[in-house]
């Protein structure tokens, strides 16, 4: 993949994160002005990076329709090992709603993530699975961080990073996917999530808000 499919990618994951935030903010009563601040913050945050790569790029036009993640449509699929060892494939879970929460264990902002995700999975788990896949990372080292916060949601393994950077074009960490119980795409947030952030997303997904 050349830079400016990397452009493409960024541009639309930027649209995928503005429509989800936006429609957290419009019904965000509580805690409307802090919303409002975080949503700029993170929106500057993508814009400055995806003009940053954007200079003396040149690319053509079927290299940015191989790339394109739209919302409603399929999301890639894959199949990756999980910390017991079998074939955890995205299709498994068709009929719940799946959030995929691309970490490592390196990083702060998942670190303070992680006990939000094993919540809402804890009181979600009808309708809803958290799927955490580690990138780039070796599976003693993921075991023993999860096993150390008593984490119970699935972890998949993405050891040489290809479903992140290929399928899904994550940058920053972490970085989360919400897909629908049919396997469509619904939107992405890059970045940290609150839990009052993901309660509101998955309320507003099960509502047909989103």
């Amino acid at each position: 993949m050349n830079k400016k499919s990397i452009i493409a990618i960024s541009i639309l994951a930027l649209m995928l994160i503005v429509g989800i935030y936006y429609t957290v903010n419009d019904n965000d009563n509580n805690d409307k002005e802090k919303t409002s601040k975080e949503e700029e913050a993170l929106i500057d945050e993508n814009t400055e990076k995806s003009e940053s790569v954007s200079e003396d790029e040149d690319i053509e036009e079927e290299d940015i329709e191989e790339v394109l993640l739209e919302k409603g449509k399929p999301a890639p699929d894959f199949t990756l090992k999980t910390l017991n060892g079998e074939d955890a494939s995205l299709s498994d879970y068709k009929g719940k709603i799946v959030l995929i929460n691309f970490w490592a264990t390196w990083c702060k902002y998942c670190d303070e993530e992680m006990p939000d995700l094993e919540k809402l999975y804890n009181e979600n788990k009808d309708d809803l699975v958290v799927l955490a896949v580690d990138v780039g990372e070796e599976e003693e080292k993921v075991r023993d961080y999860i096993e150390k916060g008593g984490y119970t949601f699935p972890v998949l393994l993405d050891k040489n990073s290809s479903i992140a950077q290929k399928n899904y074009y994550v940058s920053p960490y972490p970085t989360s996917y919400f897909i629908d119980e049919d396997g469509n795409l619904i939107g992405a947030v890059a970045g940290m999530m609150t839990y009052p952030q993901m309660t509101q997303i998955l309320e507003q997904i099960k509502s047909g808000e989103i």
